[in-house]
C-alpha cells in the first residue's frame, strides 16, 4: 500500500502533536509536582558536580569538565521506531532536559561510582535559588520512570518505590496513557511476549523451592509454563538483611509461600515467564502474614 507524500506530512504532523501534548503536560506536572512542596532528598556519599551543558543518548548528562553522569535507580520506557514507546521515551527525555539542561548539579554516589563506560553512576541533585531537587524522585513521581537496582546501587531505592507508588496511584504520565502498566502473574502468555522487556509483576506465590543452589518463587503449579522468579546461590546472601518488605519481617524467600508479592525485573523465557532477582529490592510484600491465615 502506498500514501502520498500529503498523508505521510499530515500523519507526522499529528503524531508531532500528539507527542507536544504529551511534552507539555509532562513538563507541566513535574513544574505542579515541585511548586510548594518539601522533597525528601537522596543521601549519599559527595561525588561533587558541575554544569550539565548537554544531554547524550537521551538520559546521560555531560558536564561542563568533561564528565558524563547516568542517574541510576530509574529505568525510562524503550526507544522503539515509530511505536507508542519513542513518543512516551521523548516525553522523558524532554522532562529530563528541561529539569536539568544548562543547570548546576550535585552528585550523591554509591557503592559502584562508574560504569563499564565510564560514566558516573549518581543520584542527581538539581541546584538553583531555591531547595535541591532530586531528579530521580522527580521524574519517577510524575510517572515518566520507574524504579530499577542493582546489587552494588541500591541507594534511595526504597524512597524512589514509595514516589512509583503513589505516582502509579494518581494514574500520572505513563501509568494514565497505559505505557506503566502492572503485569499479573497469572498471564503467562501475555508475559511470554514481554521477553527481554523491563516489567513489574504482580502475583500470590505458590511455592518456593530449592534445587541445585537456586531457589525458585513459583507463583503456579507448572513450573514449566507458569512464571517463576529464581535467586541463584550467589545472590542468596542478599537475602539476609533487610529489604522493602513489610518492617516487621526480613525478607526471607522460603516464608514467601501463599504472599502476594510484586517483582521487578527483565523477563526472559526459561520454562515459562520468569525473573532473575538478586536482591530484596526487587520483591515488595503486599500483605501481611495475618492475610493468608
Amino acid at each position: 500500500m502506498q500514501f502520498s507524500s500529503g498523508a505521510t506530512s499530515h500523519s507526522r504532523a499529528s503524531g508531532r502533536r500528539r507527542f507536544d501534548a504529551f511534552a507539555g503536560a509532562a513538563l507541566a506536572l513535574l513544574l505542579s509536582l515541585t511548586a510548594g512542596r518539601a522533597f525528601a532528598l537522596c543521601q549519599g556519599e559527595d561525588g561533587g558536580g558541575g554544569l550539565v551543558t548537554e544531554i547524550s543518548e537521551g538520559d546521560t548528562l555531560i558536564l561542563e569538565d568533561g564528565r558524563a553522569v547516568r542517574p541510576t535507580g530509574i529505568i525510562g520506557p524503550k526507544r522503539a521506531r515509530g511505536g507508542p514507546s519513542s513518543e512516551a521515551r521523548l516525553a522523558m527525555e524532554t522532562a529530563m532536559s528541561g529539569l536539568v539542561l544548562g543547570k548546576k548539579i550535585a552528585l550523591r554516589l554509591d557503592q559502584r561510582k562508574r560504569d563499564r563506560y565510564g560514566r558516573m553512576l549518581a543520584q542527581v541533585m538539581i541546584l538553583g535559588d531555591g531547595a535541591p531537587v532530586w531528579l530521580q524522585g522527580k521524574l519517577v513521581e510524575a510517572g515518566l520512570a520507574r524504579v530499577i537496582s542493582f546489587p552494588e546501587n541500591r541507594l534511595c531505592v526504597a524512597e524512589l518505590l514509595a514516589k512509583e507508588e503513589e505516582s502509579r496511584a494518581a494514574q500520572r504520565g505513563l501509568w494514565k496513557s497505559g505505557f506503566f502498566a502492572v503485569r499479573q502473574a497469572q498471564a503467562q502468555d501475555v508475559l511470554a511476549t514481554l521477553a527481554q522487556s523491563y516489567e513489574i509483576v504482580e502475583g500470590r506465590v505458590s511455592t518456593v523451592k530449592e534445587s541445585r543452589g537456586r531457589t525458585y518463587i513459583n507463583f503456579g503449579q507448572d513450573w514449566r509454563q507458569d512464571f517463576t522468579v529464581f535467586i541463584s546461590e550467589k545472590s542468596a546472601g542478599a537475602f539476609a538483611g533487610t529489604g522493602t518488605e513489610a518492617p516487621e519481617r526480613e525478607l526471607k524467600p522460603a516464608e514467601l509461600t501463599g504472599r502476594r508479592v510484586r517483582v521487578r525485573g527483565w523477563i526472559k523465557n526459561f520454562n515459562g515467564p520468569s525473573i532473575s532477582v538478586s536482591h530484596p529490592e526487587q520483591i515488595e510484600i503486599l500483605d501481611s502474614v495475618a492475610a493468608i491465615r
